[in-house]
């Protein structure tokens, strides 16, 4: 997958959707590795504390737009039962077996670190995405929601334009309204919660799976804009950019607000919970006809040092969480640790250690889930057409 050497010829995955996914990753962990220099910088680090939020956010974009390419390559064979069933497979070989693995970890994690001694009935529930669907009951492995509005994206889009598909037979009216639908009833429902007295959108809005689906709907129809009309995405891919950045810039402001001298977070208002999440995924939708179109003449060891990064991305979102918490409760007492320098060093050591246990877990567990599922699809799709 990667060139050798660094002047091989350059990897055939686009390296605008690598550096697009090692940045999601980079802001997610940028705001938790930094934590332990937070006192110490504050006043100049305060400012990142919603790079997690726009790093989650450039994934769901980023995964409608891979999976809807994958949908849009597969056509009107998606309404035959083995083209969703390989869907199916493809897809949890490659996320379930790593999300098990730490689904197991967790039990270890919080029974140790936490006191707290898991249920079967609840590791069971968070193990197949049931804690946050349509309310917000996560009692451990708190990074796990995003992973949940993956999975049921992943589950219920395919599903429903299989559905589609049956009746109508045709695929790209079908598809356009199944992405609108999701769009609109994602949308519609978070403006109905809104006004909850429940409700507020850094936790019940952002990580409710029912209330994210358009989220991904817009990197979905991203990639039907990219493969129905390929030399107007690429012509108007620096307006787009620049469009982008500054949408989501604006959209980064509105997230704080000036009392007296400092920085705060903004009020949790209708705009907050409702159309400020269409916003932001619309910002990182724009980044896409230049991602979608970024490919090297020649790799560097700058290009192969972010591809490794987004290529351990997955590793890396489930692995740097809990690793950073057993940092923040076993270093802060170490003299190394009461400085600046020694905070410097302590997050260098976090970064360094969540990238070589994510580049372990990829090498030694999750590659080979996703070399198994080769074998076992065509096997699967053998059952419908034996020879």
């Amino acid at each position: 997958m990667f060139p050798s050497t660094v002047s091989e010829a350059p990897s055939p995955r686009l390296f605008g959707l690598d550096f697009l996914r090692a940045t999601a990753i980079g802001m997610v962990v940028l705001v938790h590795g930094f934590a332990l220099m937070m006192p110490h910088l504050s006043r100049w680090f305060e400012l990142l504390g919603h790079f997690g939020y726009y790093g989650v956010e450039l994934f769901f974009v980023l995964s409608g737009f891979l999976i809807g390419r994958i949908i849009l390559r597969t056509g009107e064979r998606m309404r035959a039962p083995e083209e969703l069933g390989s869907f199916y497979l493809r897809r949890w070989f490659r996320t379930l077996p790593l999300f098990w693995l730490f689904i197991v970890f967790q039990i270890f994690f919080e029974w140790l670190f936490r006191d707290h001694r898991l249920q079967l009935r609840e590791v069971l529930a968070h193990a197949f995405f049931l804690r946050s669907f349509d309310a917000l009951q996560i009692t451990f492995f708190p990074e796990s929601w995003s992973l949940a509005v993956e999975e049921w994206f992943y589950l219920l889009f395919p599903l429903a334009l299989f559905a589609g598909l049956r009746v109508f037979r045709t695929f790209r009216p079908t598809f356009l309204f199944t992405v609108a639908a999701f769009y609109v009833l994602a949308t519609v429902a978070r403006m109905l919660e809104a006004p909850q007295p429940y409700a507020n959108w850094p936790e019940w809005q952002r990580k409710l799976v029912v209330l994210r689906f358009d989220a991904l709907m817009i990197g979905v129809f991203g990639a039907w804009l990219a493969t129905s009309f390929p030399s107007a995405w690429r012509r108007a891919r620096w307006f787009c950019l620049a469009a982008g950045v500054i949408l989501l810039l604006v959209m980064y402001g509105s997230l704080w607000r000036i009392d007296g001298r400092a920085f705060v977070w903004s009020a949790d208002n209708y705009f907050a919970r409702t159309f400020r999440f269409n916003l932001v995924s619309l910002g990182f939708a724009l980044l896409l006809p230049v991602g979608s179109t970024w490919q090297l003449e020649r790799e560097t060891w700058f290009s192969t040092c972010i591809r490794r990064v987004a290529l351990w991305s997955y590793a890396l979102y489930l692995v740097h969480f809990p690793l950073f918490q057993i940092f923040d409760q076993y270093l802060p007492g170490l003299w190394w640790n009461n400085s600046f320098l020694g905070a410097a060093g302590c997050t260098v050591l976090k970064f360094s250690s969540a990238l070589l246990l994510s580049a372990l877990l990829y090498r030694f567990y999750e590659s080979r889930g996703t070399h198994l599922r080769e074998r076992v699809v065509p096997v699967f799709r053998r059952f419908f057409h034996p020879r």
